[in-house]
């Protein structure tokens, strides 16, 4: 007989952790089944937004690294000016440990967890699904995709589908002291080396967190600038340098199937204009929590209302971020310049970052987007 759950989650990336964690508070029977063993290291800058910490139910100021409230600006690594904001902008974690703790957290919430096994497939039978690993089958009453751009899940919901991704390259160094007092409370953004992009640093307890994200079409020019920009900050000529896909969705990309529901990258919900996906990620938990849970008690599961709200709330963000990137990354020195000489419009960025504004609110500020 097959193992039976109410919830089957592939992935134990912040939004599957986040949505075992609320699910099995709720004594729903929830199984995660990441292909990975746990702690394992993952490409990300590793920043939060203060926003973000607001939607996580548990207390994870212990993993926080460092918090940020400045930001040191430079147009092709010249031209540094730092700016500062009363609040953190971001603060910063170890991925390997962030994820650790959240995949944590819901086992210790009765979330049973299977680590080192990865889901292959899947089939609807009449009354759930059957879920195939590479090493045994399970059944389910739902099966959520919270596996990213390369899982099971993910591909086989948006097969044929075109979708937007962004690319990021990152690398990470141990800082040196002169480092490591440059980046004390400070991010390091980069503008114009890179086309419709943006180079990074993000300080961790003793390494910073380089790296930069633009368009695929722009690979090899991208790699090239983030050497020589690297080669600047004292990066070592055989220094590794990893890349990874960041998924925006467009109008048509699957937030599920019957009884199949996807969360955070598997669902594609990249910031269009920082690539962050954190923030999305969780938030679509929280959607997705609630709408398993009044599909197991009323056995309808279409999940017309995570659809719903993930399309009017997340994916509306989304398609505004696409918009400003666009205005901005078309004339990034003019508004580099403005963020140097403009505080109101330095402190607005700021407030868009925490989440206490939106996209929405800079472009009727400055009137960018038109009608």
């Amino acid at each position: 007989m097959k193992p039976r759950y109410d919830v089957i989650i592939s992935g134990a990336g912040p939004s599957g952790s986040l949505l075992g964690y609320l699910l099995s508070r709720e004594g729903i029977n929830t199984l995660i089944i990441e292909k990975q063993e746990f702690p394992r290291h993952k490409i990300c800058a590793g920043g939060l937004q203060h926003r973000t910490l607001a939607l996580i139910p548990f207390d994870v100021k212990n993993i926080l690294h460092r918090s940020l409230n400045g930001v040191l600006f430079s147009y092709r690594g010249r031209d540094e000016f730092m700016g500062r904001y009363a609040h953190p902008v971001i603060h910063t974690v170890d991925r390997k440990e962030f994820d650790t703790f959240l995949a944590k957290m819901a086992g210790d919430n009765g979330c049973m967890l299977r680590f080192n096994e990865k889901v292959t497939h899947y089939e609807q039978e009449k009354n759930g699904i059957i879920v195939n690993t590479d090493k045994k089958k399970y059944r389910s009453l739902v099966l959520v995709g919270a596996d990213g751009v390369r899982g099971t899940v993910h591909r086989r919901l948006t097969s044929g589908k075109k979708i937007l991704r962004i690319l990021g390259y990152e690398t990470e160094k141990k800082g040196t002291g002169p480092e490591m007092k440059k980046y004390h409370d400070a991010a390091g953004l980069d503008f114009g080396g890179t086309r419709k992009g943006y180079v990074w640093a993000f300080p961790k307890k003793d390494v910073i967190s380089f790296g930069i994200g633009g368009p695929f079409s722009s690979a090899a020019a991208m790699k090239k600038y983030f050497r020589l920009y690297m080669d600047s900050n004292g990066g070592r000529k055989d220094q590794a340098v990893l890349a990874q896909a960041i998924p925006v969705r467009n109008d048509d990309t699957p937030l599920g199937t019957y009884r199949v529901i996807a969360v955070g990258d598997a669902a594609c919900l990249g910031d269009g204009f920082t690539g962050e996906g954190i923030y999305n990620a969780l938030r679509s938990s929280i959607m997705a929590a609630e709408s398993i849970i009044k599909a197991l008690k009323i056995s309808v599961f279409d999940f017309e209302d995570y659809k719903c709200r993930v399309t009017g709330e997340i994916y509306r963000d989304i398609k505004i971020s696409l918009q400003f990137s666009r205005v901005f990354f078309s004339y990034p020195l003019f508004f580099y310049k403005l963020l140097k000489s403009n505080e109101r419009f330095f402190t607005l960025c700021c407030q868009v970052l925490r989440g206490e504004k939106k996209y929405s609110d800079i472009s009727g500020k400055l009137n960018i987007f038109g009608k």
